[in-house]
This record gives structure tokens, sequence and C-alpha cells, in this order.
């Protein structure tokens, strides 16, 4: 299910496009050779339109895509059949969007995108076991503790340096 084109005009496919277009990021999740690291790239550009906003309201942003995420993720799983498709990226998005929640530097932007990949690639602790939560929620699951995680990081670095000053 990795290329569009081949896809495009099977029956499955056809019929579920909206949620297909969800899941995948606008079907950036398509993109080869890495949909994941692109996924979480559109959490980024996503998150700057809302970077001047309060945290109340990036939170309250937050909330809907996670919700659409679970809904999308449990309906594409019983659809093709596979646990956690290549092409959904829509757990990369919110898990980058709250990685970046209160960040507004240029370091703390970068710093929660190199760090969000690092933790949602490698999946250390418990963030691994999170994957086996059933459908969509299992699937949005590690990649929102990763970005929690992220964000918890970067703040500690944030008033550990302050501290220095």
């Amino acid at each position: 299910m990795k290329n569009l084109r081949e896809n495009w005009k099977k029956d499955p496919f056809k019929k579920n496009i909206f949620w297909i277009f969800i899941v995948s990021g606008g079907f950036i999740g398509f993109i080869p050779p890495f949909p994941g690291t692109l996924g979480a790239l559109e959490g980024l550009f996503i998150f700057l339109i809302f970077k001047n906003t309060s945290i109340l309201t990036q939170s309250l942003i937050l909330i809907p895509l996670i919700l659409i995420g679970i809904i999308g993720s449990r309906r594409i799983i019983k659809i093709f059949k596979e646990r956690d498709p290549e092409f959904v990226v829509i757990d990369e998005i919110a898990g980058m969007f709250i990685s970046l929640i209160g960040k507004k530097e240029w370091w703390e932007l970068a710093g929660a995108f190199l760090l969000f990949r690092l933790l949602d690639i490698t999946k250390p602790f418990f963030i691994k076991d999170l994957e086996e939560i059933p459908e969509g929620v299992g699937v949005l699951a590690d990649d929102l503790v990763a970005g929690i995680l992220t964000n918890l990081i970067l703040l500690s670095f944030k008033w550990s340096y302050l501290k220095l000053l």
C-alpha cells in the first residue's frame, strides 16, 4: 500500500479516500523514502500557523487532531488489515505538534523536530509498548508520548539554561 499511484483505482482505496487523505496528511504519507519524517515536518508547518497563539489555543487545536487521528487510523486498520500502515502519518503530525506546544524560539523548533524524530524512531523506555494498544489509539499513543517527552525535555533544558545565566 506504499504506492499511491498503484492503489488509486482499487476499490477499498477509492471508497475510503477521505480517511486515507486525512491519515496520510494529505497524501504526504505516500512520499518515499521517509514518510514519518515528512509527517513530522508537516506537523511542524501546521504548528507554525499557530505558533503565536496561546498554549491553551495550541492545546485545543491538538484535541480534534488526536480524535480525528484515532478515528481515521482505526478505520484504515480495519479496511486494510494492517496494524500501522506506513502511509499513516497523522500520528507523527500530532506527536510533532504536541512536542512544539509553547515553543517559540528557532532552536526549540529545531530541537523538537530532531528530538521527536529520535524518540519516534528508537522508541525508548516504554514507548514501544504503547504500540500494542489496540486499533487507532495504539497508532497514535507512542507518538503522542514521544511528543510529550520531547516537550518536557526541551522545557527542562530551557529552564536549566536560564538558571545558568
